[in-house]
């Protein structure tokens, strides 16, 4: 009842602890629940079936002798037009056991389309079809199941023994994707989990930020009040009640901020798929989330209550005979070195990843479709799996020629020149401490074989993860990269043919775009930082003002100016300001770097840190403008009949 009370009287400071908890909470569980979405997605696939590949040159029959095939779709790709737009998809004849749907003459089914419903009237290759029915379905592409038979082979089966299928797929087959489920390793868990680190990293970065402020300014409220401290004590009142008095208005506000985000963002984050371009509404995991939300309130209770100990430790005796002091310029430094500390880190790691958008490449045109169209082409062709394993990590591998423009990408080592040499990314040489000479293990369809790290590429494939390996007569160039003197017209000629075609200018806008999924937090928790510490600044010049009234009400009563004031506040926080950020530039450097690893190999420098240094002088010239209006705020609400009568 006591914190309660304590929280009416001063709602504006307990509305900015709400809602910075509450932003928290929002983003936190928006995270953590469209993750938990696609992995409970992909997880309830896998135990309907152990193997899914798409492969030319095969039948359902052939299949039979491996397991039992659940869902197969013989397709072509082609272009189909839903209400006056047009989609990509796979057509053509099939049957689904999960869902259980199959080709009927009677009309058209679609899967993985959600923008579809029965009835919907559906055009493909000029042909109007009606749409019986519109079934959920974890795949990048939609599907859509008519009467013609297409040229490839997509399966979806329970496999006995997934070694024989790769092998006789490798022998009678040309294969464009094949991912396997099996032993509890689903493919892409790992990169979901890198995004999930990556983006929580933010949030735990203010999320620290906020406790670690909130328990400076916390014992430091205690610290002035300890002559109030030590009356209480001699009163017989428990440790525990003082402790309420002076900490738990704002745990309990810091606690129904947190619960009232979780909701709203497990909702938010259910809704919308930011991660996977899948056009599918995924189905809601709330259960994820709240193990996190568990710990997240636990550490909130925990780091909250540290001054407890504090509170525990003040003798009686001691606390009555306590003169009020000023803050000292520690206070204020510890302050600003957590903000500086959480804010530069985030801002950091946004830095090392926007060198990565400004790529060069060997080529400037990049072709994907058929291999029928492919082999076509001028330029290098490509042969390309998705969903493959290198020691663990699921990653992609392309097949390139013993002679490739891509020897240009190598930042260390060379090119490869036998069948058991591989050329690796830098983020998974990164992400597996690999240098050249290392041996990796890489399992394809299925089949483990060793390779020698020849090479290691700074190429953009993947995250900068991915493998580069020998072309293998089982995998068809599915990718052609060229270099022609006008793109863009090269671009409009291809993506006529149905190829889908993007120019290197393409590709950097890509980047550009996506960097704008990871500015968001960043600048997020930059701002809400700032506010921190804006608000801890804010409560520890009040505090000492309140602390002291009576010399201060002096000071007014004689006639001495807030300038004074102001210019006793503006020497411990300018400084502490100026300190604290110096102190962690290099610090919030390091850890920047290594959250943008988490997700990209991103490189750092001593420039980087010198050229924030003129935004770190205008960040001083804010801190003393807002210390002058907080002075000044705090001091015109400085009652001094009543502060000389106390």
């Amino acid at each position: 009842m006591t914190a309660m009370a304590k929280l009416r009287r001063e709602k504006r400071r307990a509305v900015t602890v709400f809602v910075i908890f509450a932003f928290l909470s929002l983003g936190i569980n928006f995270t953590l629940s469209g993750i938990g979405s696609v992995v409970k997605a992909i997880d309830d696939f896998s135990h309907i079936g152990n193997v899914e590949f798409v492969a030319q040159g095969v039948t359902v029959e052939n299949l039979t002798h491996f397991g039992e095939v659940v869902n197969y779709l013989y397709f072509d790709e082609g272009k189909v037009k839903l209400n006056g737009r047009d989609y990509t998809a796979l057509i053509g004849y099939g049957r689904f056991k999960v869902p259980d749907v199959k080709s009927s003459s009677k009309g058209v089914y679609v899967l993985a389309f959600p923008a579809t419903k029965r009835g919907d009237k559906i055009e493909i290759n000029g042909r109007d079809y009606t749409v019986l029915g519109s079934y959920y379905y974890l795949m990048s592409k939609p599907m859509v199941l008519t009467m013609e038979r297409g040229h490839y082979l997509y399966a979806f089966m329970r496999c006995n023994d997934t070694r024989a299928l790769a092998e006789f797929l490798m022998s009678h087959a040309k294969v464009r994707y094949f991912n396997v489920y099996r032993k509890g390793h689903i493919p892409y868990l790992d990169e979901l989990g890198n995004i999930r680190n990556f983006v929580m990293s933010f949030f735990y970065l203010l999320l620290g930020a906020a406790l670690l402020v909130k328990v400076l300014v916390t014992i430091a409220h205690i610290r002035g009040s300890t002559r109030d401290v030590g009356i209480l004590k001699a009163l017989g009142l428990p440790d525990s009640f003082v402790f309420t008095l002076f900490v738990g208005d704002y745990l309990i506000v810091a606690l129904l901020g947190y619960i009232a985000g979780i909701v709203p963002g497990m909702l938010l984050g259910s809704s919308f798929n930011i991660f996977l371009n899948i056009p599918l509404t995924l189905k809601p995991n709330y259960t994820y989330p709240i193990k996190f939300d568990a710990l997240v309130l636990l550490g909130i209770v925990l780091m909250v209550s540290l001054p407890y100990l504090y509170v525990s430790r003040i003798k009686t005796i001691d606390a009555l005979r306590f003169v009020p002091k000023k803050f000292s310029l520690l206070h204020f430094l510890l302050v600003f070195f957590v903000a500086f500390l959480a804010a530069s880190s985030a801002y950091f790691s946004l830095v090392g990843i926007e060198k990565l958008a400004n790529f060069n490449a060997p080529f400037n045109v990049w072709a994907m479709g058929g291999p029928s169209k492919i082999v076509q082409l001028p330029g290098e062709k490509v042969g390309y799996l998705s969903g493959q394993s290198v020691d663990g990590i699921t990653t992609e591998v392309y097949f390139f020629n013993y002679t490739s423009v891509f020897q240009k990408t190598l930042i260390s080592g060379r090119w490869f020149e036998g069948p058991n040499e591989a050329v690796v990314e830098v983020g998974l040489t990164r992400k597996l401490h690999l240098k050249v000479g290392d041996t990796i293990r890489a399992t394809l369809l299925g089949v483990t074989k060793t390779y020698r790290v020849v090479g290691i590429s700074d190429a953009f494939f993947y995250n900068h993860r991915a493998l580069f390996l020998p072309r293998e007569p089982f995998v068809e160039p599915t990718m052609d990269f060229m270099t022609v003197e006008n793109p863009e017209e090269v671009k409009a000629e291809l993506e006529a043919q149905g190829l889908r075609v993007y120019t290197l200018d393409d590709l950097k806008r890509m980047n550009q775009q996506n960097l704008m999924l990871f500015k968001t937090p960043v600048y997020a928790v930059i701002l809400v930082t700032f506010l921190v510490s804006v608000f801890a600044v804010f409560m520890m010049i009040y505090l000492e003002i309140e602390g002291n009234e009576k010399i201060y009400a002096i000071l007014k009563a004689i006639g001495i100016p807030d300038s004074h004031v102001e210019r006793e506040f503006l020497s411990r926080t300018v400084p502490s300001a100026i300190a604290g950020s110096l102190l962690a530039l290099l610090p919030s450097m390091r850890l920047g770097y290594y959250i943008g690893n988490i997700l990209l190999p991103v490189n750092l420098s001593l420039g980087d840190a010198l050229k924030v240094l003129p935004l770190l002088s205008v960040l001083y010239v804010i801190y003393a403008l807002f210390t002058v209006f907080i002075v000044r705020r705090v001091m015109k609400k400085l009652d001094v009949v009543k502060a000389l009568r106390a």
